[in-house]
């Protein structure tokens, strides 16, 4: 899915006279991958945020392909997430009452997938994720690598067409980092998902097919 942004800006209470984001604007064609790096408090999550729908930009305009997102009822904009966009944050944020396969499960299911079906579409997940052995296992077991590779494998049971990955690396070593990384973008390209990912690590910024940093709320 293409993503384009149009002169993005926000500003807070307290915030400095120029604001977060002062005007931001790029492209990025459908199955790209883009890294947004720069300064902490430039306003990287801001953005990405933003482009989810979980904040409002004070004026600008987001478009998903010819779709003007920003523009769309709250209602709509909900509908638009659970069918197109998934996210990967630092931590995983896995539901310790459940084991890993059904923290896969539980999202399809809350979209209405039926439970033999959401239970194939989880096994098939894992499988690519390299965890298939991991499918009954309490989530309290998992290396900080494997938890981080469940919910790659829980954004792409959605079938999402987009995924926002916010320092998807920040609580790993390098060696788990370079892994879950590497089966980001691998999977990624195979299901041809626009990835956009914020991150200070330069391994995962070069991983990326477009590079772009963030200096005084501006994308350059």
């Amino acid at each position: 899915m293409n993503i384009k942004c149009k002169e993005i800006f926000k500003k807070f209470k307290n915030c400095n006279e120029r604001g977060v984001l002062n005007g931001v604007s790029f492209e990025l064609d459908s199955g790209n991958s883009l890294s947004i790096s720069g300064p902490s408090g430039v306003g990287k999550s801001t953005l990405l945020n933003i482009l989810a729908g979980l904040d409002k930009p004070d004026r600008g305009e987001i478009f998903f392909n010819d779709i003007c997102f920003t523009n769309l009822s709250n209602t709509k904009k909900t509908l638009f997430r659970l069918n197109n966009i998934s996210h990967i944050f630092q931590a995983p944020n896995l539901l310790q009452d459940f084991n890993v396969i059904e923290n896969i499960m539980l999202p399809l299911r809350y979209r209405g997938t039926n439970s033999q079906k959401s239970r194939n579409i989880a096994i098939e997940c894992l499988d690519e994720a390299n965890l298939l052995e991991h499918q009954d296992s309490p989530v309290s077991i998992l290396s900080g690598g494997e938890a981080q590779r469940v919910g790659i494998a829980r954004a792409i049971a959605m079938k999402s067409k987009i995924i926002f990955a916010d320092e998807p690396t920040g609580n790993l070593d390098s060696v788990n980092s370079q892994s879950v990384i590497n089966k980001l973008t691998e999977i990624c390209e195979t299901h041809m998902i626009t990835l956009i990912v914020v991150s200070h690590d330069d391994d995962v910024i070069h991983k990326m097919k477009t590079k772009k940093k963030m200096l005084e709320g501006k994308v350059i």
